[in-house]
């Protein structure tokens, strides 16, 4: 998948009109923390086409159960207008992902694991504001002007979806993706890679950002300067097998030049297998250093284990997964279990 997905998941068709809805109901077991039974999501989905060149979409979410600031309320997520000039520039505008890393562009319904790595959700462009859903205001531009490279930038308001405008940014973001291999036979199974990459840059007025550690809290929860953000990702399949991997680092350059610039990182490999045309095993190793400068227990690696069964391909199926945490500092007691049933209602 590369940068928005277009068109979305609605029902197939070229109508002005359709619209598509998918709940997943979580069951968390934590390590020495209560179990938590949760709505983790419940979507829906319109849009359609205006012309045969003009596409609208727009995008709600209800969680609940989940012990997050989110629960229990209605969002609007998304809305945009897009219209396909041509294969090689095309344009968007309204309220959607900026174009930055691979796995926050893999559908939440379509991904091979329950959560999305540590490093996807902390250092993705507008992923520390809670209820803006890693969505921003803004126009892009878009197309595949060869056969094997694509394209996306994009400008936004940089202080995310949900909250009003205060001259935070602007947030500028571009992303390439090559693929020199798209479908080629090797040991009679069909092959395909692809590389990427995306930078991000952002000028931020009163950005709160989330505090990694207590001696930072101050200058995070108000910040003002230059944050700026890498991506480089690589995926390959291999008949019923697929590699994911990325890495992502960011770092902020404070306007007070007395304050030591602030970099994180964090990357994330993944191997999945179908093992039957149903089941799917899958590994997920990880790692995310908040702030490079200190060691302590927010340095965090860990393992992923899991299982899925498609019942209905990604329409209808059970998740089930083991995470291993081994904090920097100190062993912590909080390895988890997941399982997760998901179905499109339509």
């Amino acid at each position: 998948m590369f940068g928005q997905q277009f068109p979305p998941p609605l029902r197939d068709g070229t109508g002005r009109f359709r619209w598509s809805s998918y709940v997943q109901l979580r069951y968390t077991a934590v390590e020495n923390d209560k179990d938590l039974f949760a709505l983790r999501r419940l979507k829906l989905m319109i849009g359609g086409n205006l012309t045969p060149r003009v596409q609208w979409y727009a995008q709600g979410l209800f969680k609940d159960g989940n012990g997050t600031p989110t629960d229990g309320r209605a969002y609007f997520q998304e809305a945009w207008l897009r219209y396909a000039w041509r294969k090689e520039v095309q344009f968007a505008v309204g309220q959607f992902k900026p174009p930055f890393g691979r796995e926050r562009f893999t559908p939440d319904f379509e991904i091979a694991t329950v959560d999305r790595s540590l490093v996807t959700d902390a250092l993705t462009p507008d992923g520390p504001y809670i209820d803006s859903f890693y969505r921003d205001r803004g126009v892009q531009v878009d197309g595949e002007p060869f056969p094997l490279l694509r394209y996306a930038v994009g400008i936004f308001d940089g202080r995310g979806a949900n909250h009003g405008l205060h001259g935070i940014g602007p947030l500028l973001v571009g992303q390439t993706l090559f693929r020199p291999i798209r479908e080629r036979p090797v040991a009679g199974q069909t092959f395909g890679l692809q590389l990427g990459g995306a930078y991000a840059a952002r000028w931020g007025t009163d950005l709160p950002f989330r505090s990694c550690c207590r001696e930072m809290e101050s200058e995070l929860s108000d910040f003002r300067g230059a944050d700026r953000r890498w991506q480089a990702e690589i995926s390959a399949d291999w008949g019923n097998t697929s590699f994911r991997g990325e890495y992502m680092r960011a770092i902020l350059r404070f306007r007070d030049p007395s304050v030591l610039a602030f970099p994180a990182s964090g990357y994330y490999v993944q191997v999945s297998k179908y093992l039957a045309p149903r089941w799917q095993a899958v590994v997920k190793h990880e790692a995310f250093d908040p702030n490079l400068h200190v060691t302590n227990g927010k340095n965090v690696r860990q393992t992923t284990a899991g299982l899925n069964y498609y019942i209905r391909q990604n329409r209808v199926k059970v998740m089930a997964g083991y995470v291993h945490r081994s904090e920097r500092v100190a062993r912590v007691a909080n390895d988890l279990v997941q399982m997760q049933l998901q179905y499109f209602i339509h």
